[in-house]
């Protein structure tokens, strides 16, 4: 009888195998890894609400805080109030925050392609939504209080 697959040890092997290819272009940036989440997340998305950021990029409120003081404080992004409920804070990402994660950015990209010629666009695709499935099956998601 075969033994079931560890699921959480071969997540977070190909979690840390992306996560150990960016990590040089990361450092030269002097990015720690939530401070990219949270820049690649806004290239893709900006501006966006601070609670939807930390939704989408596992980070808890708290920690976002501490981020995104340091990433305006370093000109990466810009924070501002919302107009229609002044209790949310809009985040976007500034020009140098756009210069500062290209080669970051560049080599993720790289590192899809390489996947997706690797093993194919079709199997990505699928292991894709069946990690969706096991999130959805699941309920809870990471940064959840």
């Amino acid at each position: 009888m075969a033994a079931e697959p560890d699921l959480m040890k071969t997540f977070l092997l190909a979690y840390e195998s992306v996560i150990e290819t960016l990590r040089p272009s990361m450092k030269v940036a002097g990015l720690t890894e939530p401070q990219w989440r949270v820049l690649h997340e806004l290239q893709m998305r900006s501006p966006m609400i601070a609670s939807e950021l930390a939704a989408n990029t596992f980070v808890r409120a708290s920690s976002l805080s501490r981020i995104l003081r340091d990433l305006e404080a370093r000109d990466l992004i810009n924070r501002a109030q919302q107009f229609e409920d002044l209790r949310k804070t809009l985040v976007s990402l500034t020009d140098y925050g756009c210069k500062t994660i290209a080669p970051i950015e560049a080599n993720y990209s790289d590192l899809v392609q390489r996947i997706a010629n690797s093993v194919g666009s079709d199997k990505v695709s699928a292991c894709a939504a069946a990690c969706a499935g096991i999130v959805e099956q699941i309920g809870a998601r990471p940064g959840d209080d």
